[in-house]
């Protein structure tokens, strides 16, 4: 799994790549999060590139860092989900939890105030 992070306004942009489409397993990604959190980089932006479908042990991990996150006052979303994998995040009702956009030009410009 090829994973790219950078600064995007007051967030730090995951990239995930996945060339079999399907991420069935992010304990990297929930170890890196939990290094940016570690740091005081509480505003969390994933994008799953090319990614059509996510295995419960993937989604388990983003509902983990999600309630992480929360509990120091940050954000957690997910940007650019392609068709299918947007449909399926809204089947499981994850739309309801985490914050989805469909580009990062969509990201909140200031920090949410609690």
């Amino acid at each position: 799994m090829k994973i790219e992070s950078y600064a995007k306004g007051h967030y730090r942009l995951i990239k995930i790549e996945e060339p079999l489409k399907v991420i069935s397993e992010l304990g990297e990604l929930k170890s890196l999060i939990e290094g940016y959190v570690e740091n005081d980089e509480v505003n969390i932006a994933v994008n799953f590139t090319d990614a059509s479908y996510l295995y419960s042990g993937a989604i388990s991990v983003l509902v983990n860092c999600y309630k992480i996150i929360q509990n120091k006052a940050g954000d957690l979303c997910i940007v650019e989900p392609n068709p299918t994998l947007l449909e399926l995040l809204k089947q499981m009702n994850i739309d309801t939890i985490i914050n989805i956009y469909a580009s990062e030009s969509e990201l909140p410009a200031k920090k949410k105030i609690l």
